[in-house]
């Protein structure tokens, strides 16, 4: 997806956009199937905006398309950027999104803990506590938003892992359960 440091005519919905046809063109594509999509660190992000704020127009239709919800049936956040507050914002996807001065408008407008709506797309979080990259609070924050806001929604904490374990060095830890923890929760929400 496109960034919006790399001068977009959208700014700072610009990934936004690119995920709100990607996912209209697999549902166009896919038909009935559920939709479950997944970020990573500021990946986590985009899928949480996604899962958020899927009905915002933010670019004009190219095709019928985009008449289609972009609205995921459910998202997997791991160890995802939530927050534009300090002092847990990820310094450089701050920077990267909204740059280098933003208003507490902005700041507010894209912390995805702030007032999530009532369709937002059920919600896993998985995250590790000891990650010195992007705090754990980010997790924490946009659970209890969610848990506030009555969305369905599950968070994992691992003991330790840092940033982006993904799937390398999981064998035979406590994070090696994360992909099947993400599989049940999409089994869990079909559409």
């Amino acid at each position: 997806y496109r960034l919006p440091h790399q001068g977009w005519a959208g700014g700072p919905d610009t990934p936004l956009q690119d995920a709100q046809r990607a996912a209209r063109l697999v549902r166009a594509r896919e038909g009935g199937s559920t939709l479950l999509a997944v970020g990573f660190s500021a990946g986590g992000h985009l899928v949480g905006s996604l899962a958020t704020r899927f009905a915002e127009p933010v670019y004009a239709p190219v095709d019928d398309v985009d008449r289609l919800s972009a609205r995921p049936d459910c998202v997997a956040l791991a160890y995802p950027v939530t927050t534009m507050h300090a002092p847990h914002a990820h310094a450089g996807s701050r920077r990267n999104l909204i740059g280098d001065a933003p208003s507490a408008a902005m700041i507010a407008r894209y912390s995805l803990e702030t007032a999530p709506p009532a369709d937002t797309a059920p919600t896993l979080i998985f995250h590790a506590a000891d990650d010195r990259s992007v705090p754990v609070e980010n997790a924490l924050m946009l659970y209890e938003a969610l848990r506030r806001a009555g969305i369905a929604s599950a968070l994992h904490i691992f003991e330790d892992g840092g940033h982006g374990f993904g799937m390398r060095g999981i064998e035979n830890t406590p994070r090696a359960a994360w992909p099947g923890l993400v599989l049940d929760w999409g089994r869990a929400h079909r559409a």
